[in-house]
């Protein structure tokens, strides 16, 4: 599995992305977090569920960014990317994805748990709010902070 988002610039395009697409689909980040070579994250729908439209255009969009700023910057770790496969010319995302249904708090609380624990299970930090590109450290805060995330007690 090769290591693509590979600095803090490739982060913050993801960052980005899931502020238009929060905002196009009506939606709020519960959780996440940003590993070099895949993202965990944690969404709810204000109104109605449309996350294959929501996956579909995040991950048209973001690879489209991703593969221009790589391009410009790492060229060497797009070569194994390009195909011509369909239309695409391109493969950044794994077509499929994963989705449960959070149907409980705790069910919410293991999934978040999860997520958060990734950067210290590769042994990146010894705690997780501790690392940048993760939601855990919204959770840990003793005092709220300004941020594009929801908390799931507000769902839960």
């Amino acid at each position: 599995m090769q290591h693509l988002l590979c600095d803090d610039q490739c982060f913050d395009l993801i960052l980005e992305n899931f502020k238009f697409y929060n905002e196009k689909y009506k939606a709020k980040l519960l959780a996440y977090v940003l590993m070099v070579n895949h993202i965990h994250f944690v969404i709810y729908f204000e109104e109605e569920n449309r996350l294959s439209d929501y996956m579909r255009d995040f991950k048209k969009y973001s690879s489209l960014q991703i593969r221009q700023y790589l391009s410009a910057n790492y060229p060497e770790k797009i070569e194994g990317l390009v195909y011509k496969h369909r239309k695409q010319k391109f493969k950044f995302w794994e077509d499929l994805f994963d989705s449960v249904h959070l149907y409980t708090r705790k069910v919410c609380e293991t999934k978040i748990d999860y997520i958060h624990n990734n950067p210290v299970k590769a042994g990146l930090k010894n705690h997780p709010e501790l690392y940048k590109y993760s939601s855990a450290s919204f959770y840990f805060a003793e005092k709220p902070v300004k941020s594009m995330l929801l908390h799931y007690r507000d769902v839960f």
